[in-house]
């Protein structure tokens, strides 16, 4: 049985010991660069905080990546934590009969689990870019299926981040968009971001508004479906309402415009209101995609359109 393409929230994990980390970090950061997401401790500081290690992390090995490097040496071996991590990665191999560890040796040292005939990488002959890119192959085609780059550089361009702890403010902002979105249904998604491709930014950053009677011929919807639809997000911090349609002079006084915003305190905007943080995103994402594939790609969560790396590949589309 072979690996498949089950979406996974990284497409790689790293298990290493800390004397190893100067040459796992170049490889952290070599992979990122090329759109790999990567689970490596340094980067989650904010995402472990407070957890509980121990089961956090053995999910982690065992669920959430495509494929986990193992960085094997002696000090590897004598570890609690990286023993964790190997069992628990191992567990997953076991279960599944997928070619899921890979391991590469600093040196000759054998680790519990793994067979002198399973294929490894010799680290003394490899430098960090080299096993990156060996890594970037094994991954594969990035995904198109709830991705957000590691480094989503247009993204920090359009809201001019050129410190660090921007960029990390506007990528914690959008990863948790991310997982807001990922508990939507289909549907909730689809009216979702066609208020914010259809409607009108007028009213940005504060909101997106959009006549409710348009909405529903563009989506197909229902306008109580829709107001239902508004209701129901209202507990992923999303505020909507109606509200006069003053824009079209046929419909004044009738209470047709839906207005909506979305709520994250977590830092960057003040007053909390992040709605301006979606219309980027798929303004982003409507530079690569014709009108007929837009929605579908906002819908399956496809961000690659916010950096570079990745852009280019759903640009072709």
């Amino acid at each position: 049985m072979k690996n498949t393409d089950q979406n996974y929230e990284y497409d790689v994990c790293f298990s290493f010991a800390g004397e190893d980390r100067d040459y796992v970090e170049a490889v952290a950061g070599s992979a990122r660069s090329k759109g790999i997401r990567v689970f490596y401790d340094m980067y989650e500081e904010i995402d472990l905080w407070g957890k509980d290690l121990y089961e956090h992390l053995d999910d982690v090995y065992k669920n959430s990546a495509k494929y986990c490097v193992l960085f094997a040496s002696e000090s590897y071996a004598k570890k609690l934590w990286t023993n964790h991590e190997r069992k628990s990665a191992q567990e997953r191999a076991f279960k599944e009969n997928v070619e899921y560890i890979l391991p590469a040796k600093f040196d000759s040292t054998s680790i519990p689990g793994i067979r002198d005939t399973v294929g490894y990488v010799d680290l003394s002959k490899k430098t960090p870019e080299q096993l990156s890119d060996m890594i970037a192959q094994k991954v594969g085609r990035i995904p198109k299926f709830e991705y957000l780059p590691p480094e989503p550089n247009l993204l920090f361009q359009e809201f001019e981040c050129e410190d660090k702890d921007d960029k990390a403010e506007v990528y914690s902002l959008v990863l948790d968009f991310l997982r807001t979105a990922k508990r939507m249904s289909m549907d909730e998604r689809e009216a979702l971001f066609s208020v914010f491709i259809y409607g009108c930014p007028g009213e940005l950053p504060e909101n997106m508004h959009i006549n409710i009677n348009l909405l529903a011929r563009i989506t197909g919807f229902s306008q109580s479906n829709l107001l239902r639809i508004f209701s129901d997000i209202s507990c992923l911090q999303f505020e909507s309402h109606l509200r006069e349609d003053d824009e079209n002079e046929e419909r004044l006084g009738k209470k047709e415009m839906l207005v909506i915003q979305w709520n994250n305190f977590d830092g960057f905007f003040e007053d909390g209101n992040a709605t301006v943080t979606i219309n980027t995103i798929c303004e982003l994402v409507q530079q690569c995609y014709c009108e007929g594939h837009l929605i579908e790609a906002l819908c399956n969560l496809d961000f690659s359109a916010l950096s570079d790396v990745t852009a280019e590949d759903s640009c072709q589309h």
